[in-house]
């Protein structure tokens, strides 16, 4: 499950102790420097009065080489009367002991007797002083002797602070030891108040910031235990519309598979019927002896054809579906196809009141394509419009090129229109919409749908344009690859 508050502890309560620990480092730090340098400057001004005092009178004693050995240095009477004053300044003070150097680094005198003759060159904070710049530093000190006897531990800031003359130049270098350890210690107690005060104010945010995280970490808990339950659901429901979905292709194969099975089975039987008929209508074999045999020999023969093509109809609506129809393409004259097509649906559309016309340019191009499939295309849209024409009406089937290269080919009427939610209904096989038509209209619902395939498998697409009351327009369109040569005529308008 979900770990979050266990790694907010673990992160936080690390974060929050490293900012404390860096903050009082930083604050200690910073105090002891300000102390230092504070302590500094107390120096800097008492070696200055220590330099006055001594300066008239000792002044060749500190400056000139010594020649003499560590004894001779501490048995001079420099040394007492020096040792004299030094004491006499410090009373009082936190300056515990005091060292005077050449600049050469030879100690001529120091409140610690021990260390007059010895010579420190190499320290740092000496060469500084050597330089014109006065230097200290904080160091704990477990024993020494100060100027007033043995001390133990103690917190001292050494000040080394160069001896300067009117000139500007240095002749000696004083290092006084001021005790600061009861300022150490008051730093010590600040850094202590504000530990406390920081581990508390962290304490709290911690505790603040515990609770929101525990309260996040619930509704995450709870909002993942729902999600879970939802995915579980959602993938349950999935599982089962596959299952669906795979019940519905396996229907849908069974039924292409049976459909073009009938079809087939019709067709045999249907193709008999219609040539009987068609003989008895001609009366190959004798007159009949009834007109009215004649008559039924009629209905048999156009029901059989009309069956006959919705059988087709069928069968192919199975082939595209299933993925098995060709297209034998050839180079098709297509001006003298529209014009077929037009003139076969002329006379339909004169039967019942429609003006159909033909309009295309005279540098209409070869189409590569099927011709049996082209005509079925332009047979089927035709006979739609004119299904949903009313008398009066027209109907134009036009070809063009587009700016692009390709072919333009429409069917456009004044019928009765199709609502806009019905469009893409209606391209749907055996689909069809309401007919307000005061003639019966028949058919499957299979002519757009398969139009719209065959136009497809010529790699084109089929637009279905349409305002109820208005009229409706289905245009073709064919990619350029389509359009093989031009044939230079005249317009051609039916």
């Amino acid at each position: 499950m979900f770990r979050l508050l266990r790694y907010f502890s673990i992160t936080s309560g690390l974060a929050l102790l490293g900012v404390a620990l860096v903050l009082i480092s930083v604050y200690r730090q910073s105090s002891l420097n300000r102390m230092v340098a504070t302590v500094e400057a107390e120096n800097v001004a008492m070696s200055r009065a220590f330099a006055n005092s001594i300066w008239p009178r000792f002044a060749s004693y500190v400056t000139e080489p010594a020649a003499d050995g560590e004894d001779a240095l501490r048995a001079r009477s420099e040394t007492a009367e020096i040792h004299g004053v030094a004491k006499s300044l410090v009373a009082g003070l936190d300056v515990v002991k005091i060292k005077i150097y050449r600049l050469d680094g030879l100690t001529v005198y120091s409140s610690d007797f021990s260390q007059i003759g010895i010579k420190d060159h190499n320290s740092s904070l000496i060469l500084l002083a050597q330089r014109g710049k006065p230097s200290s530093t904080l160091e704990f000190r477990p024993e020494f002797k100060g100027i007033n006897g043995l001390i133990r531990d103690r917190h001292i800031v050494a000040s080394y602070m160069p001896i300067q003359v009117q000139s500007g130049g240095v002749e000696g270098i004083i290092e006084l030891y001021s005790d600061v350890t009861a300022r150490v210690r008051d730093v010590t107690t600040d850094v202590t108040w504000l530990s406390i005060g920081l581990v508390w104010t962290f304490g709290i945010l911690y505790g603040v910031l515990f609770i929101f995280v525990r309260r996040a970490d619930r509704i995450i808990k709870r909002q993942y235990t729902g999600l879970h339950r939802e995915v579980g659901d959602r993938l349950k429901a999935e599982t089962k519309l596959q299952r669906a979905l795979d019940d519905a292709e396996r229907a849908n194969q069974t039924k292409g598979e049976f459909l073009a099975h009938m079809s087939h089975e019709l067709r045999t039987p249907l193709n008999s019927i219609i040539g009987f008929s068609e003989s008895m209508t001609h009366q190959v074999f004798g007159k009949m002896g009834n007109a009215k045999y004649l008559e039924y020999a009629k209905d048999i023969h156009g029901s059989g054809s009309h069956l006959l093509s919705l059988i087709n109809e069928v069968l192919d609506v199975s082939k595209v579906e299933a993925g098995a129809m060709k297209i034998n393409e050839t180079d098709i004259d297509l001006a003298h196809t529209m014009r077929e097509c037009a003139a076969m649906m002329k006379v339909e559309a004169e039967k019942v009141g429609i003006n159909l016309q033909l309009s295309m340019p005279g540098d209409l191009p070869v189409f590569r394509g099927d011709v049996l499939r082209l005509k079925q295309i332009f047979l089927n849209l035709l006979s739609n419009a004119i299904k949903f024409t009313p008398s009066g009406g027209n109907i134009t089937l036009e070809a063009g090129i587009d700016s692009g290269g390709g072919l333009r080919i429409a069917v456009a009427d004044n019928g009765i229109g199709i609502k806009q939610e019905d469009i893409s209904r209606i391209l749907l096989p055996f689909e069809q919409v309401e007919s307000h038509m005061q003639r019966p209209v028949k058919g499957t619902g299979l002519g757009l749908a398969l139009s719209k395939s065959l136009t497809e498998l010529h790699g084109g697409e089929m637009i279905l344009e349409s305002a109820l009351d208005v009229g409706t327009t289905v245009t073709l369109r064919f990619p350029p690859e389509r359009a093989i040569i031009s044939q230079p005529e005249l317009p051609f308008h039916l």
